[in-house]
Parts: structure tokens; sequence; C-alpha cells
């Protein structure tokens, strides 16, 4: 009688886990497949890749996936700043690259900063706004790639962080839009 109850409690428990443990899962995953349903360019894989990299993201509401997804993103604007700055002291850069990548540092300081403010308007729930703000930001990555295609031959040495640049704001205004409806 003992081993059936502590066999029912062991099994409880289990269930009790794997249900928990899995909503979680399942609340993350439903998140990103409905924000890739909603916008082509973004990939629900890196949706999930990025979000699962957090670990409070994975019992976050929408809100708090939205401002996880906005710090997220900063941290990348500040990781490309600094690295376009490396760039910078390169002594081998041309003037043309050396235009482009000043161009694209003041982009994404005025991308974070614009971030910063779309976190600020979130807490208000003011929707519009966050969205103008973090479509902003998004289009930092797109202007700074532009800049070194505006010269025939030259390429960006900016294009895989301008990439994750552009998903990681994708994410937020996906997630943005999805809060408006709700």
């Amino acid at each position: 009688m003992k081993l059936s109850f502590s066999l029912i409690s062991f099994n409880f428990v289990v269930v009790f886990l794997l249900v928990h443990g899995s909503s979680s899962f399942n609340k993350l995953h439903h998140y990103c497949n409905e924000a890739a349903r909603s916008d082509p360019n973004l990939s629900c894989d890196f949706c999930i890749a990025s979000l699962e990299a957090i670990s409070k993201s994975k019992n976050a509401s929408l809100e708090e996936l939205v401002e996880i997804s906005t710090v997220l993103a900063m941290s990348k604007a500040t990781n490309i700043s600094r690295y376009i700055s490396q760039l910078l002291k390169a002594q081998n850069l041309d003037k043309y690259h050396t235009s482009a990548l000043q161009d694209c540092l003041e982009l994404y300081a005025d991308a974070n900063s614009t971030l910063h403010d779309s976190k600020c308007v979130l807490k208000s729930k003011d929707y519009s706004k966050a969205n103008i703000d973090a479509s902003a930001a998004m289009d930092s990555s797109s202007t700074c790639e532009d800049g070194f295609k505006e010269r025939e031959g030259v390429v960006s040495p900016l294009t895989k962080e301008n990439n994750t640049f552009f998903q990681l704001t994708a994410i937020i205004l996906a997630f943005i839009n999805m809060l408006s409806r709700s």
C-alpha cells in the first residue's frame, strides 16, 4: 500500500512538471509562431532561439517578451557599435568604408536610444508610439547595409550583424502588434 501511494505521488509530480514545463515552452513557441506568421521577414526559429537564450523568457507573458526582446535588441545595437568602433580603428580602410562605418555607428547609437524610448512607452501601453520607435530602430540596419551598396563592388562588413538586428526588431514589432490587437 505504501509503495503504491509513493508511486502515485511520484507520477503526479512528474505529470505536474511536464504540464507546467511544457506550457511555458509552448507559450513561447506559440508567440514566435504567431509573430513569424504575421511577418514573412521574421524567422520563427530565430525568434525561439533568441528568446530561449534568456531564462526569464521561458515563463514570460507577451508583455514581458516585448520587453525582453527590446533589451536583447538594445544589447545587440551596443555590440554592433563596439564592433564598428573596432573596424574604424583598422588602418587599411579607405574613405568610403570609413564614412559608411561612421554612418552605421551613428545609426546604431540612434537605434539604441530609440529602443530605450520604445521600452519606456510600452510601460504606458502606448503601442502606436512603441511601434513607431521600433520601426525607426529597425530601419537602422537596412540603412546601414544600403550605405555600403551605394558603390558597386563594395561588400558590407556588417551584413550578418545588420540581419540579426533586423530580425530582433522584427520580433519586437510583431509582438507589439499582437499586444495592440489584444
